[in-house]
């Protein structure tokens, strides 16, 4: 349990999850809510959130909750296009630090205003540097342009966030690239693999039983959930849906999810028979739970290695995977003995 003492504000979480106040009511994705509710069930002090303010209602699995009923308090700050806040608001981010006992959390500017208040702070990490690259470059067509911007990602995380990490009290590292990557900086740190899926959720092996048992009965049902953004490579999972009817298989595949790249992805499947590949909007990660039960198999072309927390919710919904051996998945799939790996182009490889 934090003391409270002095501080206002024992523990403040700096979160990169986009979420709004509108008239008494805050609205952000549902799987933030429930992470800060079992926050506040676990640390019996007083907490603070601190989040980009989001412009518009653009968040997959939207939840509304009146600021009256939440067990912890908000702070939302406006940012420019580059994600970094506003001059107006460094002093609101500065008060907020300051009167903290510990900071939890990265970015904007956190870390640096902890170390120069004297506050602690402990770095939640996910993406290593080679991820970084992928991410910040993937949708840059030209070469020189794509060399500079991972030019300056490098620069970026050799001259900012490697310092960070070395004074942080301590790092928790989500998935196994950036655990790897960033333990030789700080030997406090932490490997942990993030899911919503909690026990009660899981498939019963009964239904898992009746499931595999009209598998040859029936078309072998794939499914992908998620952003639909390069990052995720969407755009490759429909491509492997239309391969596999071209060769033959007795397939249907699903996507559940919102993003960039719809138009794309109805672009690739619409050469295919109808009723063999859908394109659906992104629905509550409840409802998201009984519907991948339904399914055989989960496709992931992930070009990079983030640590998806899809991972171990196709488990718990007894699929297994088929994706890309990029350094997330690949570990996953031997550490657990299931799956299966399939190898990618050169682009992929720096993920």
């Amino acid at each position: 349990m934090l003391s409270q003492g002095k501080h206002m504000n024992p523990l403040v979480m700096v979160h990169l999850n986009d979420a709004r106040i509108d008239n008494g009511v805050f609205k952000v994705d549902r799987k933030f809510h429930v992470g800060m509710l079992a926050y506040a069930e676990k640390i019996r002090a007083p907490l603070v959130t601190i989040n980009p303010q989001a412009e518009g209602d653009a968040t997959m699995d939207l939840i509304e909750v009146p600021l009256s009923q939440l067990p912890y308090r908000v702070m939302t700050f406006k940012i420019d296009r580059a994600r970094r806040p506003l001059e107006v608001e460094i002093s609101r981010l500065r008060h907020e630090i300051e009167s903290a006992q510990l900071i939890y959390g990265d970015g904007f500017g956190a870390a640096e205003i902890a170390r120069s208040v004297g506050v602690p702070y402990i770095l939640v990490l996910e993406y290593d540097l080679k991820t970084h690259i992928t991410v910040d470059t993937v949708s840059v067509k030209n070469p020189m342009r794509r060399a500079i911007r991972a030019a300056r990602t490098v620069w970026d995380y050799r001259s900012r966030s490697v310092p960070e990490m070395r004074r942080a009290h301590s790092l928790h590292c989500n998935g196994y690239p950036i655990y790897d990557a960033t333990r030789g900086y700080n030997p406090n740190s932490l490997l942990y693999l993030d899911s919503r899926m909690s026990k009660d959720m899981i498939m019963p092996r009964e239904e898992l039983a009746n499931r595999m048992a009209t598998r040859a009965k029936r078309p072998m049902r794939l499914l992908f959930s998620g952003r639909y953004e390069r990052m995720k490579g969407t755009d490759d999972a429909a491509r492997v849906a239309v391969e596999c009817l071209r060769r033959g298989l007795d397939i249907e595949m699903h996507f559940y999810g919102q993003g960039s790249l719809r138009s794309e992805m109805e672009r690739i499947a619409g050469g295919s028979p109808p009723g063999r590949i859908y394109i659906h909007d992104a629905v509550p990660y409840t409802e998201l739970v009984m519907i991948s039960r339904t399914f055989d198999l989960f496709v992931c072309c992930h070009i990079q290695s983030d640590p998806s927390c899809t991972y171990l919710e196709a488990f718990g919904a007894g699929l297994p995977i088929v994706g890309y051996k990029n350094r997330m998945w690949g570990r996953l799939s031997e550490t657990s003995g299931v799956g299966f790996v399939a190898h990618y182009g050169a682009a992929g490889q720096g993920g």
